[in-house]
């Protein structure tokens, strides 16, 4: 298992996988939403989105749709913000 100070290393690691991060942070979003509030491609959000669901930061809430998919920190996206806010 992976801990909480190695995920949060992978998120810092890539400014984009640090922006999805914080904004997810604060409620669910669309990934269109994301790439628009961040002003990226969305093939790059996708790629970043999909790097954060296989190392199990984030989670999709639709998974079962084909577009307008929703996105949320997991539980372990949520253990390594909580350690972020202690120091």
């Amino acid at each position: 298992m992976t801990s909480i100070r190695q995920l949060y290393g992978y998120i810092i690691t890539s400014q984009l996988r640090k922006k999805i991060f914080l904004l997810l942070s604060k409620r669910p979003f669309r990934q269109s939403e994301i790439a628009q509030k961040l002003n990226q491609k969305q093939p790059n959000i996708s790629k970043a989105l999909a790097d954060l669901e296989k190392q199990e930061i984030v989670e999709c809430l639709t998974p079962n749709k084909k577009a307008w998919k929703l996105y949320e920190l997991s539980k372990i996206g949520k253990d390594v913000l909580t350690e972020i806010k202690r120091k």
